[in-house]
């Protein structure tokens, strides 16, 4: 009994390994990116805050380099992971989390703008919802004001 209680314990951590998506070591915007919307589809609703932290790999920053034409280089960029988190306060006097997370694989020159990020949402330290159109309906609904993407 007690070798298939450890044998079941390897299995799901050398599944749950071989899943993970690390990040390279000279990552680029993209890459970061692509990193961080795979955690999201680890999120389950309901979890702390402090594990949606270490879902996503936790508190971290990012040196983020540009390649082209087999060089590599450093850019002026450096990514926090998680890149910002702010506080609103809904009409009955709530105090909700916002944890904004890169996830922009598209554009990757310039300053991160809001509209290159995932909004997570928390209530309660607990994640009620993510992605901007979440964001919108419920802070519409909680009668909060936030700022257009």
């Amino acid at each position: 009994m007690k070798s298939s209680a450890i044998l079941l314990f390897v299995c799901i951590t050398a599944t749950s390994n071989v899943f993970a998506q690390p990040l390279p070591k000279k990552p680029t915007r993209i890459d970061v990116g692509s990193y961080n919307q795979a955690n999201l589809l680890k999120i389950d609703l309901g979890i702390t805050k402090t594990k949606l932290l270490e879902v996503m790999g936790g508190i971290q920053k990012i040196q983020t380099y540009t390649q082209s034409s087999f060089v590599t280089k450093k850019e002026d960029i450096i990514i926090n992971n998680p890149l910002n988190r702010e506080f609103k306060t809904d009409t009955a006097g709530n105090t909700i989390e916002i944890i904004w997370i890169y996830t922009n694989t598209k554009k990757s020159e310039g300053e991160i703008t809001k509209e290159q990020q995932t909004p997570i949402v928390l209530d309660k330290n607990a994640v009620v919802g993510m992605g901007w159109d979440f964001w919108e309906d419920y802070a519409k609904r909680k009668g909060i004001t936030i700022e257009p993407r």
